[in-house]
């Protein structure tokens, strides 16, 4: 990521739940996802204590966050 600051797309592993979601850089290159997380979270129905799988996808579109139930 280039940016200091932008949006960030999370879909599920079946692609029916996606969200938009921004993050911002910080000074140690670490990126921190600001808004929208627990929208996503809600929507894909996550619960505590189930196994999840986060993969990275750099695309023509950019990077994408996919979430995996395992």
């Amino acid at each position: 990521m280039d940016a200091d600051h932008g949006k960030l797309p999370i879909t599920t592993g079946d692609g029916i739940t996606a969200v938009t979601t921004r993050f911002i850089k910080g000074v140690d290159k670490r990126v921190t996802i600001t808004r929208g997380r627990s929208d996503f979270f809600r929507q894909a129905h996550m619960k505590k204590g189930q196994a999840y799988a986060f993969a990275f996808k750099c695309t023509f579109k950019g990077l994408r966050l996919i979430v995996y139930s395992i």
